[in-house]
């Protein structure tokens, strides 16, 4: 499409005229407020461009400038809500997003129209609730209900948006609760809960994973850093701390809230079997006991770190705080450090953006898979080679779950094995632990006799 020049004119009596249309063509309502990728769609001219010029000419971004000119859920004012806690929260991702995340202007643009078109779509479908305290509840009832305003929310947007624009809304939608819940009662991620019901997101959105050459980049920045990269910390501390998350996050694939309830000194086991036990698990059902995730690497690492916070009297977080309410550095400050650490290894996903926790889970996952799908092709030949052709009665009715489950960690096991070169423990481990028991280097995890 060919961008036409952009002058006063354009901005105060075109746009308006051409979006109006716009909105009328899509059945959006006439002050609805567009998304730089809707404007850059369905004008004539580019949205960078528009807020080049808006800025130039009244020092307001394009989105401000249009909420001037009646686009936007209201008329006046900056919130789409006068309830004075939400207005608090929806400063607080705001400047959270801003200042700790660092995301464009560009990005903070869309963030505040996927807020104007939340509370769009509860106006429009009748919900009678506040952003705010649809993360929060008191009774199973309200859990479910708060999920079925957000399911109702996601719809209202993948009805009204184009496929283009539909892409970050409930990311957006689905961060705000992620921050939010470090500075409000929030209890529950409803997005989250939501959209395990859209198979578009699924099977579309699932989060790129890190490659290994990613992270062998990252790793081996890592090593040779010469100053920490967050002011006010010591760098030993810091490497050792990124080192046991990035070990962590590439042995267990860890959702984020996993990593800071995770209690080091009671939920890592080793021996035979090196696993963890996860409490309290999304999708796990009340009457089922603690799940056992096996640690695929760095066992040796981890074993290390664990009595290193028992000999440090630590609080047994893996990343621990003294700020935070849980103990533990919270999912958006680490998310935070990694970015950090890949800008320093230039690491980045196909999109551009900086790696996060979900996509070290992601690569943990696609590894994981690897193993089930080579267990499943061993079971079907040791069956056809018994004259059957089906296979799965063979796994579900003559292979013992436990004797499955272990073949399936060994074969895990040998993908995770050559991941990364941990070399020898950090620094401060090494002064702390007793170098005979623990050794110079790391070996790798078959190498201890595990029962793999």
């Amino acid at each position: 499409m060919t961008r036409e020049r952009i002058g006063r004119k354009t901005l105060e009596e075109q746009l308006p005229v051409i979006l109006r249309e716009q909105f009328q063509l899509d059945s959006l309502p006439q002050d609805h407020e567009p998304s730089w990728e809707y404007i850059t769609a369905n004008t004539r001219y580019s949205a960078q461009g528009l807020n080049n010029k808006s800025k130039e000419l009244y020092g307001q971004t394009i989105l401000e400038f249009l909420r001037e000119q009646g686009f936007g859920v209201r008329s006046t004012g900056k919130w789409p809500t006068d309830d004075e806690e939400t207005i608090r929260s929806l400063k607080y991702y705001i400047e959270s997003a801003e200042q700790r995340k660092e995301w464009s202007e560009n990005t903070i643009d869309s963030v505040e129209s996927v807020i104007n078109k939340v509370y769009e779509a509860i106006r429009e479908e009748g919900l009678d609730i506040e952003m705010l305290d649809i993360g929060h509840y008191d009774s199973e009832k309200d859990r479910v209900e708060n999920i079925q305003h957000a399911i109702t929310i996601i719809e209202y947007m993948d009805r009204d948006l184009a496929d283009s624009t539909m892409g970050n809304y409930p990311r957006y939608f689905e961060e705000y609760y992620n921050i939010v819940k470090n500075k409000h009662q929030i209890n529950i991620n409803p997005v989250e809960e939501a959209l395990d019901e859209f198979e578009w997101y699924r099977s579309d959105g699932d989060s790129q994973p890190v490659t290994e050459a990613q992270l062998n980049d990252i790793w081996n920045a890592l090593d040779v850093l010469d100053e920490c990269p967050v002011d006010g910390y010591d760098l030993e501390q810091w490497r050792l701390w990124m080192k046991i998350l990035i070990v962590f996050l590439i042995a267990v694939g860890p959702r984020s809230n996993e990593v800071e309830r995770l209690d080091v000194r009671k939920q890592l086991h080793f021996g035979d079997d090196p696993h963890v036990h996860f409490v309290e698990r999304k999708n796990m059902r009340r009457d089922e006991g603690p799940v056992k995730v096996p640690i695929m690497m760095g066992a040796t690492f981890l074993r290390a770190y664990r009595e290193y916070i028992d000999a440090i009297d630590g609080n047994g977080k893996l990343v621990p705080s003294d700020q935070s309410k849980s103990g533990c550095r919270t999912p958006s400050t680490l998310n935070e450090w990694l970015e950090r650490l890949c800008k320093i290894a230039g690491v980045r996903l196909d999109d551009g953006r900086f790696p996060t926790i979900q996509n070290f889970r992601q690569f943990w996952k696609t590894l994981y898979k690897r193993a089930l799908a080579e267990n499943r092709e061993q079971i079907k030949f040791v069956s056809e080679e018994d004259g059957k052709k089906d296979y799965e009665s063979d796994e579900r009715d003559y292979i013992d779950d436990v004797v499955n489950r272990q073949h399936i960690r060994g074969l895990g096991r040998e993908y995770f094995d050559d991941v990364l070169d941990l070399g020898e423990l950090p620094e401060l481990l090494r002064e702390e632990l007793d170098q005979d028991q623990h050794g110079e280097r790391q070996t790798r995890i078959t190498d201890h006799g595990f029962d793999t």
